[in-house]
């Protein structure tokens, strides 16, 4: 009878360490469920940064090509002024 109630005291610890491990696993599960929609966006916010980062960059090569412009046009402007200048002087 001894045999018998330590068996069936197994049995139910075994029991019950399996409802913890289940109880776990859902558990894990659903934090690695949170954790793969958050990676889908995440990489949903970086491929929108690099795209940004692209137009920025685009938008800084036309805005040193017109300030390049600028300032040929800025030259030619001062070498007008100087020749006028000389020629009045």
């Amino acid at each position: 009878m001894k045999k018998q109630n330590e068996f069936e005291e197994t049995i139910r610890q075994v029991m019950q360490t399996m409802a913890e491990v289940a109880n776990s696993h859902e558990r894990t599960s659903a934090i690695l469920e949170t954790l793969a929609e958050r990676q889908v966006n995440t990489e949903e916010v970086l491929s929108s940064l690099a795209a940004r980062q692209i137009n920025t960059e685009e938008a800084l090569n036309r805005l040193a090509q017109k300030q390049a412009i600028t300032e040929e046009n800025l030259n030619v402007l001062l070498l007008t002024v100087e020749r006028h200048i000389a020629g009045h002087g």
